[in-house]
């Protein structure tokens, strides 16, 4: 409780608020799923992994979490991922998917560049969870989230929605971590090994 009064006097006086990237808080639950060469989109400083994972954000990301340097600027928001088709053995995004207001669009451009057999890793906030635990701690909300209902069974629906691939669920967690939402998922592209 003193932790919220603290916050909310600092925001008030300009002193920035630091909290823990939400990689940082599932790092050792994904990491197993980081094999071979991967990328972080939308990292804000603080890759998945300091090796064989390159970071793709705005040239001056507006998270600033960690000191990991952008490896591909883009707006990942507005175009398309400057990285060939079929590249990367693993995608890893956090706390991103629910700023796009087309979350299919986002998820076709991220299993775009994706090698068939290769694991989509999505960190989300559970949208109602996240809202109360804002509530409760202070923390300022997100205002680029754009999605009310965002959580596991809306990213099961969409995922649904994507034709030319059939997906695995290789591991899972629903909100046992605050409100994040964990999903590695093992996507298999039609027509390509």
């Amino acid at each position: 409780m003193l932790t919220k009064y603290i916050n909310k006097i600092k925001g008030k006086l300009g002193i920035p608020v630091i909290y823990p990237s939400e990689t940082s808080k599932v790092r050792h639950l994904v990491l197993p799923y980081c094999v071979g060469t991967g990328c972080d989109i939308g990292f804000g400083g603080d890759k998945i992994k300091k090796v064989d994972c390159i970071g793709i954000d705005f040239a001056q990301p507006y998270a600033h979490t960690g000191k990991d340097k952008v490896d591909i600027a883009c707006n990942v928001m507005e175009e398309p991922i400057p990285v060939e088709d079929n590249f990367f053995d693993y995608v890893y995004t956090s706390h991103l998917i629910e700023d796009f207001r087309d979350t299919n669009a986002a998820l076709r451009e991220f299993i775009r560049i994706l090698k068939s057999g290769g694991n989509l890793i999505l960190v989300f906030p559970d949208q109602p969870t996240y809202e109360a635990h804002c509530k409760r701690t202070g923390q300022p909300l997100n205002t680029f989230h754009v999605h009310a209902t965002m959580g596991y069974d809306y990213m099961i629906d969409r995922l649904n929605e994507l034709t030319g691939i059939q997906y695995k669920i290789e591991y899972s967690s629903n909100k046992e971590i605050d409100y994040n939402v964990i999903m590695v998922i093992k996507v298999y592209k039609n027509g390509i090994n």
